[in-house]
């Protein structure tokens, strides 16, 4: 009797162990069903903004499109050194000729000096030359302080001989190189070119400078557009000056007023049209966001 007990026993425990393993599998693969649900419903949903977005939509009224900046300047180094400052951040607002960022001065600063004791080495060797020159036409016979009594040929002889055009030359080169100098110390230093807010910064201190990669760029403040497509048979409804309504994807609650600015004379290989139109007071708008056009009734 008490080894049919223990029997029993022993079947219930198994029977109850198989069952509780059977269910933490079925929670399981159903857990790993809710999961993979999820991932497909986001690509899918990924995959349908990109295709409307691409695809421009019939009956006019209401369309998917991009806000673009309509003024904004990339801004770069036009020397290759390395970078002592960056004083702005993505997202930072800036004041026309602020600096966002600064090359080592030191070689730009020792550029310019070198080419200042230049033009003074130059100035010096004209003088020189001038006396020279003085000497040659004398030699000839002539009044150096005569000049119009003096022929061509021995102007020319003596001007030769003393080096005085070559120090002319070595006077203008130098001049040059110290412009070039000083212009590139300007350049060294990065400035807003108008008011607006600071985008793709790409740079840190101490980097070295490529010239003319973009350090950053900056975006007007509030000059904002929005580029959208539709089809040719829709065309009709929109005029330059059709007011719109630019609805956000990321907030179905903001509203922004807009006007048609733009039309591209061209029908695209999808018969669309595509269309640029102007956001009144676009601040909270960021470029390359993509929004809902509703035309106006």
């Amino acid at each position: 009797m008490m080894n049919m007990n223990r029997q029993t026993i022993m079947i219930l425990a198994a029977s109850a162990i198989l069952l509780g393993c059977h269910n933490n599998q079925s929670e399981q693969t159903a857990s790993e069903a809710s999961v993979a649900s999820n991932v497909v419903d986001s690509a899918k949903t990924a995959d349908s903004i990109q295709a409307t977005l691409a695809t421009p939509l019939s009956g006019g009224t209401n369309v998917m499109g991009k806000v673009v900046a309509e003024r904004y300047a990339d801004l770069a180094f036009e020397t290759a050194l390395p970078i002592e400052r960056v004083l702005v951040k993505n997202g930072q607002q800036v004041r026309r000729g602020q600096v966002l960022a600064q090359l080592d001065q030191f070689k730009l600063r020792n550029a310019i000096a070198q080419q200042q004791r230049a033009i003074e080495q130059a100035q010096l060797q004209i003088e020189q030359a001038r006396l020279q020159m003085q000497d040659v036409i004398i030699s000839q016979g002539y009044d150096p302080d005569k000049d119009a009594s003096i022929p061509a040929s021995v102007k020319h002889n003596a001007d030769v001989k003393s080096g005085h055009a070559l120090s002319i030359s070595q006077l203008a080169s130098a001049k040059n190189q110290l412009a070039a100098a000083q212009h590139e110390l300007r350049s060294g230093v990065l400035t807003a070119p108008f008011d607006g807010v600071v985008a793709n910064v790409a740079v840190q201190a101490h980097q070295l400078a490529q010239a003319g990669q973009p350090v950053c760029r900056v975006i007007a403040s509030g000059n904002m557009a929005v580029e959208f497509r539709v089809m040719e048979a829709d065309l009709s409804k929109y005029k330059i000056g059709t007011g719109v309504v630019v609805v956000p994807v990321a907030d179905n609650n903001a509203r922004y007023e807009a006007s048609v600015s733009e039309i591209n004379p061209v029908v695209d290989q999808q018969g669309a049209v595509t269309l640029r139109a102007r956001i009144a007071n676009a601040t909270t708008l960021f470029d390359g966001m993509n929004v809902t056009i509703q035309l106006k009734k």
